[in-house]
């Protein structure tokens, strides 16, 4: 016995993967790229110059933060750039530049360097800045104007058929308008179609699960048949209406701010959902579906705990979650 060596076993994880965070920003940023050209295709070069300005300054401001605070510089992982893109994209085309800018110290300072950093940030950064400027500065995230070429002020299908509304208004656009995104909004999330090639190719690079999104979209739209009692069309109608479809591809999904737990993940999405369409109905938002994710954001630790199963030896299922840092 005593000729036998010993092997040091080396700390968990055992299994690893090559995947890296860059590698999966890049996968992101390809799936935006349908979306980014409809922004500019609908309206106009002011669309480019937000995406340059949003995905600019956001690895700016992580860079300099990182500076400053002797830390090593982390933008060659690409999710400041990705999460300037978002940011970006959130923005109707009337709102003026420096709002970009701002929304994207928001994001990267404020909701994702300042709690520690990437995979230590509860909040989606993105839809943190997103809330915060519709909360406190909502004229600029509510002057909407309808595509090129005409590029008039108009009102998104939210403002017709939110806000205690169970059927949908003869004002309201019609279903190929709003799949075909010849509506006013935030310049990345009126094409639909454009939406969801993004969402083909994230789930065909198992980059995330289609089961969130569908999940996410399921919520609002069981929700929105109980307050439309039972009118399937006005349901369906709320899918296509506002940042939801947006948000459920590229902001639920969010692998930091959201569950651990495959299954608490889909309950999550499905809770957020709901939450969407009871603040669309109660409230008069342009939307709702960005309080929602950061309220699910805070609860995603209490969904975790009550989806994974005890073990034995342990006393609860708390002690064998992996950490989120």
């Amino acid at each position: 016995m005593d000729n036998i060596k010993s092997e040091k076993i080396k700390n968990a994880p055992f299994f690893r993967t090559k995947t890296k965070t860059a590698n999966i920003m890049i996968d992101v940023l390809i799936a935006l790229i349908p979306v980014s050209i409809m922004a500019i295709v609908n309206f106009g070069f002011t669309s480019l110059l937000f995406i340059a300005l949003g995905m600019g300054s956001a690895v700016l401001f992580e860079y300099g933060f990182q500076k400053l605070t002797n830390q090593k510089s982390t933008i060659n992982d690409l999710s400041a750039a990705v999460t300037g893109l978002l940011v970006a994209l959130s923005y109707p085309v009337t709102a003026p530049l420096w709002i970009i800018i701002f929304g994207s110290f928001l994001a990267i300072v404020v909701a994702k360097q300042l709690p520690g950093g990437l995979g230590k940030n509860p909040l989606n950064p993105a839809v943190f800045s997103r809330v915060f400027i519709k909360i406190t500065l909502t004229p600029f995230m509510t002057n909407w104007v309808s595509p090129l070429p005409d590029m008039t002020s108009t009102a998104t299908p939210l403002s017709i058929i939110g806000f205690g509304q169970s059927s949908i208004s003869g004002l309201a656009p019609n279903i190929q308008d709003l799949f075909l995104g010849n509506i006013g909004g935030g310049i990345g999330e009126t094409v639909k179609w454009a939406i969801l090639l993004g969402f083909a190719y994230l789930v065909y690079k198992r980059v995330i699960s289609g089961f969130m999104p569908i999940a996410t979209l399921s919520g609002l739209f069981m929700t929105m048949l109980l307050f439309g009692k039972s009118d399937y069309y006005f349901a369906f109608y709320h899918l296509l209406s506002g940042t939801v479809l947006f948000a459920s591809v590229f902001m639920v999904t969010d692998y930091t701010s959201g569950p651990l737990n495959p299954r608490a993940r889909i309950y999550y999405a499905f809770s957020i959902g709901v939450l969407t369409g009871i603040l669309r109905y109660t409230f008069p938002l342009p939307g709702g579906v960005g309080i929602a994710i950061l309220a699910m954001n805070l609860l995603a630790p209490i969904f975790d705990t009550f989806t994974t199963p005890k073990v034995f030896g342990h006393k609860s299922s708390s002690n064998i979650l992996p950490s989120r840092k």
